[in-house]
């Protein structure tokens, strides 16, 4: 089955694309490792002073949202439905987390928590 990774925490295992490629539709899915829900997280989860966020805005909430999850220590959204090899006490084991990250092309300098 193919699976598609997810824009936030780049988690490969989720069941939808979260955007549609031409429409932008967002799937609803809800990312089982950073609890993103593609079409009401970046309208309700973030606030870049918008009520719905316009599409060309939809990184800057993405970045946003990813900032957050991570401070706040990367917690696992659903850890039934994420793989346990994978998590530690709750959260994203470091060395998973920096991996995810690396499928988006971030450049990981700039975040902090590398610098433990």
């Amino acid at each position: 089955m193919k699976t598609y990774t997810c824009p936030i925490c780049g988690y490969d295992g989720l069941d939808e694309l979260p955007y549609e490629k031409d429409t932008y539709a967002p799937s609803y899915e809800i990312c089982s490792c950073c609890r993103f829900e593609y079409g009401y997280s970046e309208d309700h989860d973030v606030d870049l002073g918008y009520i719905v966020t316009p599409d060309e805005m939809k990184e800057a909430a993405f970045q946003l949202y990813r900032k957050q999850w991570i401070e706040d220590g990367a917690v696992v959204g659903h850890p039934e439905s994420y793989p346990k090899e994978f998590q530690g006490n709750g959260k994203v084991k470091r060395d998973i987390l920096i991996k995810q990250l690396k499928r988006l092309k971030l450049p990981l300098d700039n975040f902090t928590f590398l610098e433990e």
